[in-house]
């Protein structure tokens, strides 16, 4: 017994002393490095400059701010209205919005990418500001110019590139960035999300925000039976509307993922959007569901903030 417990040390002792696995292994002809001996010969990944807006969101939200860089290469890079007339969308938004960073993002893009104007250019900056401006005004003989002019496909790229401006240039306003000079180009960069693991703020106890006091008013919004009624009236009114832009054909939606498809049968709008642009919402949804991760909002103050905003636009939504 003793024998065989001092040939059992013996061999753990060997196996310990078994060198590591060599960097590079031969297999032949040629010798192969195995990864980590791959990663040490290349060169270390380009770190670009990052814009304010980013280094701004880096500390509190690292993972949004990292998909907020992916959405803003899309629609900059690789928006499908094209580069030059993208830029001139996000810059009538950025000018209605008076965002001087968005006005000189926008234009640093124009220039960029050059060439002569789209022939519907100045149809769609009218529509892009009227539509950042007063939306709800937009009649259906507007919309079915624009329809006429670019196509669902298109017309449907430049709604999302509006309303991705209207989001990107109240977040700068809201943060009150003022920018580099010059405007940074899109940056093309991986991350790796899955490896991102947010840690989200700690919430206090319920008991301690129900004793909580505070100087500020406390207004609290009663609806009364006429109010609803006049809601649903609203709502009932606007179904019975008939279709401003055609849905796309059923083989468009084949083609995505089953949760997307799902998505697309339940949302009138995301039936649009998934059916002719889909890369479009899916980049969109890919940061906010970030900010929700990483946030852990709760929803009461998010649903109340879209409330505020919808009705601030006259949005039926």
């Amino acid at each position: 017994m003793r024998t065989f417990l001092s040939l059992l040390a013996l061999s753990a002792a060997a196996r310990a002393a078994d060198p590591p696995t060599p960097p590079v292994l031969n297999r032949g002809a040629f010798d192969v490095p195995n990864s980590s001996g791959a990663w040490d010969r290349f060169p270390p990944p380009a770190k670009p400059e990052l814009p304010e807006w980013a280094r701004a969101l880096s500390l509190p939200l690292p993972k949004t701010a990292a998909r907020m860089l992916v959405q803003d290469h899309f629609h900059r890079a690789n928006n499908p209205l094209g580069a030059r007339l993208a830029a001139d969308v996000r810059h009538e938004v950025a000018d209605a919005l008076n965002s001087p960073y968005g006005r000189a993002s926008a234009k640093a893009d124009r220039e960029r990418a050059g060439g002569a104007p789209h022939p519907h250019a100045a149809l769609v900056r009218a529509f892009a500001r009227k539509l950042t401006l007063e939306g709800h005004a937009i009649t259906d003989a507007e919309f079915a110019r624009v329809l006429k002019a670019l196509g669902p496909k298109d017309t449907t790229a430049l709604v999302h590139t509006v309303a991705y401006a209207n989001f990107q240039n109240r977040v700068w306003l809201g943060l009150g960035v003022k920018g580099e000079s010059p405007p940074l180009p899109p940056v093309a960069v991986n991350f790796d999300f899955d490896a991102m693991k947010p840690l989200a703020p700690a919430r206090p106890a319920w008991d301690d925000l129900k004793s909580a006091k505070g100087d500020g008013i406390a207004v609290r919004v009663e609806w009364s039976d006429k109010d609803a009624a006049r809601v649903a009236q609203a709502l009932e009114s606007q179904k019975e509307r008939s279709l401003r832009m055609p849905l796309a054909p059923p083989e468009a939606f084949e083609k995505l993922p089953e949760s997307e498809r799902a998505g697309a049968k339940r949302i009138l709008w995301n039936t649009v959007s998934a059916g002719w642009q889909p890369e479009m919402p899916r980049v969109w949804f890919a940061g906010l569901y970030a900010f929700y991760e990483e946030a852990k909002v709760d929803r009461v103050f998010t649903n109340s903030v879209f409330w505020v905003v919808t009705r601030t636009n006259d949005c039926f939504y």
